[in-house]
């Protein structure tokens, strides 16, 4: 039996033949492809003389098939459609993605770090993230996994303590030593709260009662982060949650000003809701941030 390889015109002609007819000239045809304008021309002009006939008519201001590539036209792209459809259904799938939210303070100074490990990883497959700091938004049904702010997992999910909330006041060791000489010159950096439980200065001051804090002038920041921003730079006192900021205390870039935080009874969960079952992504992701 004569092999097909014989009998059959190169495929990428086909494909380019076909895709010029769809583009309706040559110059579009290269763009959806991704190739010159003389390429387009090149693969065309190889099936024509395969075929032995001419499949456009080159002197039209538009590109117009012949009796020829009009009758070869819906033959090659039922051809295709059929290869490109047996081929998707025996080509491996994509891994799926996995959709995980947490807020703007977890997500800058936790999440993202421990989700650069976890894409290195052998367990790896494609996350997309959601940042609100709206507590509702966060579990949304559209989320696989949330980070939430809570004294316990919320009904109707699953899931488990990652980490406690331990609050206590953090600056540089320049804004440390300023406000250990003279404290009325340095200012608190300060940021609303997206949700009544939230803590800020005035929240802390009720619970802790720190006079040396008392009095001071606030800087409002656009939110935590900017804070601790300002704090590393030595631009105030900011109050830092420090489970989130481990590195920045260990290496002596914030320093404590407090003999000991506050644990707050709250913490950072990680959730998943309950009537949904867990793909193997999702569970990767979540042993992989539980572990880290």
């Amino acid at each position: 039996m004569e092999s097909r390889r014989k009998k059959l015109p190169p495929l990428d002609t086909l494909v380019f033949f076909d895709t010029a007819l769809r583009a309706g000239s040559f110059s579009a045809a290269a763009s959806d492809l991704y190739v010159s304008q003389a390429a387009v021309s090149k693969r065309v002009k190889q099936l024509e003389n395969w075929l032995g006939a001419d499949l456009f008519e080159r002197g039209a201001r538009s590109l117009k098939p012949t009796q020829a590539g009009a009758q070869l036209a819906d033959p090659v792209a039922m051809a295709l459609d059929y290869l490109q459809g047996a081929l998707d259904q025996v080509r491996s799938p994509a891994a799926s993605s996995v959709r995980i939210a947490a807020n703007s303070a977890v997500s800058v100074f936790w999440l993202f770090e421990r989700l650069r490990s976890f894409a290195l990883s052998s367990a790896s497959c494609p996350v997309e993230t959601v940042v609100k700091d709206d507590p509702r938004d966060l579990l949304a049904a559209s989320n696989d996994l949330a980070i939430i702010y809570a004294d316990k997992v919320p009904e109707g999910w699953e899931g488990h303590l990652l980490m406690d909330e331990e609050l206590a006041p953090v600056a540089s060791p320049a804004e440390a030593e300023r406000f250990a000489n003279a404290p009325q010159n340095s200012s608190l950096l300060d940021y609303h709260r997206h949700a009544p439980d939230w803590i800020n200065w005035d929240v802390w001051q009720q619970r802790e009662h720190q006079s040396g804090f008392d009095g001071l002038s606030k800087t409002l920041c656009q939110n935590y982060s900017h804070s601790i921003g300002l704090a590393l730079e030595g631009k105030g006192i900011a109050l830092a949650s420090c489970s989130f900021l481990q590195a920045d205390l260990a290496s002596g870039r914030l320093l404590m000003l407090v003999d000991k935080p506050l644990k707050t009874g709250k913490g950072y969960f990680l959730v998943w809701q309950a009537a949904r079952a867990m793909r193997a992504e999702i569970d990767n992701l979540a042993k992989h941030l539980s572990l880290s």
